[in-house]
């Protein structure tokens, strides 16, 4: 994220700022769901293979 202040800027707008900047700190990444389905699914492969056997 890109966040532009202009020189004359106050300090309550850059504080505006910083504080949108925080929320965005609390948003889930892909690493906090990494290996959340591996006990469900089991093996990747062993899955797949039960998924698509359409001519067996």
């Amino acid at each position: 994220m890109v966040v532009t202040v202009k020189k004359g800027a106050g300090k309550k707008e850059i504080n505006a700022v910083v504080k949108r900047l925080e929320k965005n700190k609390n948003k889930p990444s892909l690493s906090d769901f990494y290996g959340k389905l591996k006990d469900k699914l089991g093996d990747g492969l062993a899955y797949q293979k039960s998924v698509r056997n359409e001519w067996d």
